[in-house]
Formats: C-alpha cells, sequence, structure tokens
C-alpha cells in the first residue's frame, strides 16, 4: 500500500462515494470526508488539511462515531507529519498534535488508539519522507481494517436476523436501532446496521425502527437517510416510543453501536441507550450491542464508574436544527432563562446486555465472554477463573512449558533463512496475528505456528520457537527442517533460530499425504470448546509437541476422516487446533470457515 493519491477526476460525486473518508484525488495532501453536519437535506464533502483542522471536524462531529473518528485522528496524525518542520522538533510537534487530537472527545476508546498506531509507525521511519510515507499508510490500513472488521460483524449479526426470519415465517422481522451505528460512523458497512444491510441484500424481509436519538437526531437525519439510500423499509420515532413498541411486541430484537465498551461487557453508547434496554429487558426483547475490537477497553471494569462521559454544549438541547424554505436553520425551543445539561453518553450494564457482536463472533456480555473470543487478552483480566475455577496464570490455559522442545535438536546454527516461501508464510501468518490466533500469554510464552512444504521433498519450512509474540517474522524466526525421526524422537534443522516444539506433529500431517502443502496451528479458546469431540479429536493424555502426538495424529487419519476434514484439536493441548491443506490458503480457510470469519 502507498500513499500516492488517486488520479485526479472531474471532482466528488455523490453516487460514487462509498466511504466516509478518504484521500482526495489528485492531492495526496488533503483529506476528504462526508461534512454530517448537513445531512439528510444536504450532502457535503469537507477538505481538511491540516491537523487543527481534523481536530475541529472530530471535536465539532463533522464526523462521528468511535470508529470514524479513530480513522480521523489517524489521518490527522498523516496531516501533522506533512507540516512538521524538518528538525529536531519534529518529534515535538507530532507529540503536540496528537494531545489536539486525543482532547477532542473523551469517551470513544478508538480515537486515542488512532493516533498511537500512526505515531508507532513513525517512529519505526528514519527519513522525513519515510515519516510521512509510514503515517499515511498506517492510516490507511487502519481504515481498511474497519471496513473489514464491520462487513465480519454483520455476518455474525445475519445469523441472528435470519434466526428470527425462520421462526416469522416470512413475516418482517422488526429491528429497533438507537443513534446511528451505520456506515456514517464508521469507513463502509457500520457496526449494528451491517447486519441489517446483509441481511436485506440477502431478502429477508426487515423493518427498521429509527430512534431519532435526542439531541444531536442522528437517528432521525442520520440512520434514516442510510436507510432510505439503500431502500431498506424503515420509521422514525421519538426515543421514548421504544419501551411501547416493545411492550405491544412489535420490536423482534435491538442493535445498537458502542463508544467503549469494557472488558467485562459493560457499553457506553449514545444517551438513551440505557433506558431502551430497560425496555428491552422488562420486555424480554433480544438486546445485542455490536462491538469492534477497537472499542473494547481491556483496561476498565465497571464502565459506570470509569468510563469518562463527554459533556457537550447545552446548546445541542436548547436548539434544534431542521430544513426550512431552502435552507439549514437553528432555532431555539427552550425559554431563554433554562439551563440545559447536555451529557452525550450514558452506560448500559453487562446483566442488561443479550449479547456482544463483534468481528469474531457473539460473545457474552463478561469477562469470560470476551476472553473467549480475545484470548490474547486475557493478560488485561486478573483473575479471572477458567472452567476449572482456577487463575489464567495457573490454569493449563497459560501453558507454562508452552514451546519447550521435548525432541532431540540436531540444529545447525546458519544466517537466516532465505527463501520465496517466506514472502507468503509472513502474509498469512500476520493474518492470523492479528486475529488473536497466533500470539503470546500473560507469561510471556508464545503460541501458534505454521509451516509449509519445500516441493515434494520431506523438507519444510516453519515458524521457530517462542516467535508468537512477534507481530512481524524475518528469515532470522523461521527454520528449515531437513530430517526427522518419530521413532527416536529426533528433529535435524538449520536456521538463526530451533525449530518449533511443534515440528515433529507438522512432520507427521506431512507424512500422511504428499498432496499436503502447509500446516497451520493456532489457539483459540472458543474454537476448541466448540470443535471437541465434533471433528478429530486427540487423546486428552497425550501432550504436545512428543512424538506420541505425532502418532496419534497418523491414528486420527486411519481411523476417523481426518484427511477430509483437515482440521483436528488437541484435547490435551488446551485451545489448541491444527488445519492443514496444499497450500495456506486452503489450510487458513478451512481454520477461519469454523470461525465464521469468511
Amino acid at each position: 500500500m502507498t500513499c500516492a493519491a488517486r488520479k485526479a477526476g472531474d471532482g466528488v460525486k455523490t453516487d460514487q462515494i462509498k466511504r466516509t473518508i478518504w484521500i482526495k484525488d489528485g492531492d495526496s495532501k488533503t483529506i476528504q470526508i462526508i461534512d454530517q453536519r448537513f445531512l439528510p437535506h444536504q450532502f457535503v464533502v469537507e477538505e481538511i488539511k491540516t491537523v487543527q483542522e481534523m481536530a475541529s471536524a472530530i471535536r465539532d462531529m463533522h464526523l462521528r462515531g468511535a470508529p470514524l473518528i479513530g480513522v480521523g485522528a489517524a489521518f490527522g496524525i498523516y496531516l501533522a507529519t506533512l507540516r512538521a518542520p524538518q528538525n529536531q522538533t519534529f518529534d515535538a510537534f507530532l507529540e503536540e498534535s496528537a494531545q489536539t487530537l486525543v482532547a477532542t472527545r473523551p469517551t470513544a476508546v478508538n480515537l486515542k488508539r488512532g493516533v498511537e498506531h500512526v505515531l508507532t509507525a513513525v517512529k519505526t521511519a528514519r527519513s522525513y519522507a519515510e515519516k510521512i510515507q509510514a503515517a499515511c499508510v498506517a492510516a490507511q490500513k487502519m481504515a481498511a481494517e474497519d471496513v473489514k472488521i464491520c462487513r465480519n460483524i454483520g455476518r455474525h449479526g445475519l445469523t441472528l436476523i435470519q434466526e428470527l426470519a425462520n421462526k416469522k415465517q416470512g413475516k418482517p422481522v422488526h429491528i429497533l436501532t438507537h443513534c446511528n451505528a451505520g456506515w456514517l460512523a464508521c469507513v463502509e458497512w457500520g457496526t449494528a446496521t451491517s447486519a441489517i444491510y446483509q441481511a436485506f441484500e440477502q431478502g429477508i424481509p426487515i423493518h427498521v425502527w429509527v430512534d431519532e436519538t435526542r439531541p444531536r437526531i442522528q437517528g432521525a437525519s442520520l440512520t434514516a437517510w442510510e436507510m432510505a439510500e439503500r431502500g431498506i423499509p424503515h420509521t422514525v420515532i421519538t426515543d421514548s416510543t421504544s419501551g411501547h413498541l416493545m411492550q405491544r411486541g412489535l420490536v423482534d430484537m435491538v442493535i445498537v453501536g458502542t463508544d467503549r465498551t469494557t472488558r467485562s461487557g459493560d457499553v457506553a453508547n449514545k444517551i438513551g441507550t440505557y433506558m431502551v434496554a430497560l425496555a428491552a429487558k422488562e420486555n424480554r426483547v433480544p438486546f445485542y450491542v455490536a462491538v469492534p475490537s477497537t472499542s473494547i477497553d481491556w483496561e476498565l471494569d465497571d464502565g459506570v464508574r470509569q468510563i469518562p462521559i463527554e459533556e457537550r454544549s447545552a446548546e445541542e438541547v436548547t436548539h434544534i436544527q431542521g430544513f426550512s424554505e431552502g435552507q439549514i436553520k437553528k432555532v431555539r425551543i427552550t425559554p431563554e432563562v433554562s439551563q440545559a445539561v447536555n451529557y452525550a453518553f450514558d452506560v448500559t450494564p453487562r446483566h442488561l446486555v443479550t449479547g456482544l457482536i463483534t468481528e469474531r463472533g457473539i460473545a457474552q456480555a463478561s469477562r469470560e465472554g470476551l476472553i473467549e473470543l480475545f484470548p490474547e487478552h486475557n493478560q488485561s483480566v486478573p483473575g479471572t477463573a477458567t472452567k476449572k475455577g482456577t487463575d489464567y496464570s495457573l490454569s493449563p490455559f497459560s501453558a507454562a512449558d508452552e514451546g519447550v522442545i521435548k525432541f532431540n535438536c540436531e540444529w545447525i546454527r546458519s544466517e537466516p533463512i532465505q527463501l520465496a516461501e517466506l514472502q507468503t508464510l509472513n502474509a498469512y501468518r500476520k493474518k492470523l496475528f492479528d486475529l488473536g490466533l497466533i500470539g503470546v500469554y500473560p507469561d510471556g510464552v508464545g503460541f501458534g505456528n505454521l509451516s509449509v512444504r519445500l516441493g515434494q521433498t520431506k523438507e519444510f519450512v516453519i515458524s521457530g520457537t517462542q516467535t508468537g509474540g512477534l507481530p512481524e517474522l524475518t528469515g532470522e524466526h523461521y527454520v528449515r527442517i531437513l530430517d526427522y525421526s518419530f521413532s527416536k524422537n529426533w528433529v535435524r534443522c538449520q536456521g538463526s533460530a530451533q525449530a518449533s516444539s511443534e515440528s515433529l506433529t507438522h512432520a507427521m500431517i506431512y507424512e500422511l499425504d504428499s498432496s499436503i502443502g502447509a500446516v497451520v496451528h493456532v489457539h483459540h479458546q472458543a474454537l476448541w470448546k466448540r470443535l471437541m469431540g465434533k471433528v478429530p479429536t486427540t487423546d486428552r493424555k497425550i501432550a504436545y509437541g512428543t512424538p506420541e502426538m505425532a502418532l496419534e495424529v497418523k491414528r486420527l487419519c486411519e481411523n476417523s476422516d481426518l484427511r477430509n476434514q483437515k482440521i483436528l484439536v488437541m484435547a490435551g493441548h488446551e485451545d489448541g487446533v491444527i488445519s492443514f491443506g496444499r497450500d495456506l490458503q486452503e489450510a487458513s480457510d478451512i481454520l477461519l470457515n469454523r470461525l465464521n470469519l469468511l
């Protein structure tokens, strides 16, 4: 990905805009956004050229929504690099710019993360030009990642809508939303609306109740505009109408977004969300929250006490904006002497939340529920109990001996591995690492590895031991397996690192079939539990990384349909799952299909 501007055209056309933020055609120094203050009456594209202009756009809600302001802040740091002095004050200028952006809005955790994400990328670059390039690429990648996250949230939410549609036998599924958690609040798709869009595209009959969402009317102006643009049946209601509709059985489910969700499942969202959740609980209406992982604050536990609630200008309450006689006008609706207060968000406690729809699946609104989908964050949850009633730090889930080499290793030290296959290996490993399927435990021990066969030989390249915690690998982190023996529990390897502890298991899988070209070994507790006994599963008594485990894989191949399923669970290696295929594409797809990420 580069930061060159796209080819210049005739200008921005409304029907061509598919995103909320982008680099201007022909001008890589200008960021363009949809100025949402004018919707639904006028479609305005604003140009932003400085970090100060981006800060104002975020603070004054030209762009809004937790995911989008995170991406906007990322592009803000990029704009700062363009104007930063080319001397020793460069870093100080960026730090000041970062503080300016972070101070704009306090509730959404995405904003600070967007700033930090780009600052980290800039620090790794050397020259002035490289720093600018690194900032732009980092911001673009963050935007692309948001699109992917929102699309996957929709895929999981779609299953809920489909279940309701099956029960209603052709009658519309009535979905209630609050505020705007649509594509206008993100880069594309939206969070809460992603499932709605995907259901509509599949022909599922749906109808959306759109809360107006006082005081800024983001539901009536923005969500309603989105629904109208897509042709989705919808009805705008006052905020106080939602409980009445639920009493009458006219709401099948609620889906809202979030600006910050604690590790325990408490949800901060637009003011009024808490009242909707209370009404849903009283009337037994499922209340779901669409939660991108970028909006989860793994440092906070008690949302009511710990999440900072933004208090905005009282004028948003005392005045209202509308369209009249061809103009957008603002009028006062309260007596001039009346005081007003404007809390922008409230917190819905976890016990009112039916489920959290994330890009990795639907979690219970609890520590345990989130950790099952995001095990890489278990170090942020001290004292959380596993199913065995012990702390993560003491349970097999922490895998205290993970990475310990249990075979006789004949290690030929050499220069870092240099093979064409490494580029493909790195690309797939990065994808798995970003999903938390490869990573590091709280005790610092890494988990997960992958390998590829070299041609039709018995040799293969595998990631080295204790590399799980590294975001990216180079040739020094891979090992070439030259030979092995199961009977002697012996491996000969070459490289600047030692072979992974799982090398013999990978070797046995390659022995099973000459067409197998890649093996992927990941850790995912929720998937591990879900697949246990439903796909070929090893004996719980057999330890990982041993010749016995390799022979157990052979037994599964002979006594189950492992060759066809191409995925197995290691019962004695808590949360360990292995998939394989003719190449890394197939091996990864088999795994991700099981996680519903494809």
